[in-house]
């Protein structure tokens, strides 16, 4: 899944407990590695190895710039469009924190590429294990990833009483 499904997806979870910011963070992360079990798609970053290939190459290249530009947008427009749906005045907390916590273990994988060890390694074998191996087109996979997270976003809403 992409940052932006993380988010709204953790967001969604932290709007129903909008008093417990750690909580949120907590469950958002959950959320992550339970979403990506799910077929979908997601856009390829040409700079980044995640392999034993790409351990500590951290160099600055066009293809390195495009995908720092690609994965900070997901992330603001996950950010953004979190706030968005679910904020209110008492729960910003923990609607950012649960969209950090959704957001987090793909950010955690790169930094398992420039340091392997614990906890990131047991954490890395995690991810990989618990990531869908079927991989969705492009069209179908962005498609299905905008109702997944609509979905999720609706069913929050629903269940808060906004």
């Amino acid at each position: 899944m992409i940052l932006t499904t993380h988010a709204i997806v953790g967001g969604a979870i932290a709007s129903l407990m909008p008093s417990h910011p750690v909580v949120a963070f907590v469950a958002g992360f959950a959320s992550h590695f339970a979403i990506d079990a799910i077929p979908h798609w997601d856009y390829p970053l040409r700079s980044i190895a995640l392999g034993t290939e790409g351990r500590n190459r951290v160099t600055m290249s066009a293809a390195r710039l495009h995908d720092v530009a690609v994965v900070g947008l997901d992330g603001f427009a996950g950010f953004f469009l979190t706030l968005l749906i679910f904020k209110t005045e008492n729960n910003t907390a923990a609607i950012v924190a649960g969209a950090a916590g959704g957001m987090l273990p793909d950010p955690l994988q790169f930094l398992y590429t420039l340091y392997p060890r614990e906890p990131l390694l047991t954490l890395q074998s995690f991810h990989v294990n618990i990531h869908t191996k079927r991989r969705l087109g492009r069209i179908v996979g962005i498609g299905s990833q905008f109702a997944f997270a609509a979905a999720t976003a609706v069913i929050a809403v629903v269940a808060r009483g906004y």
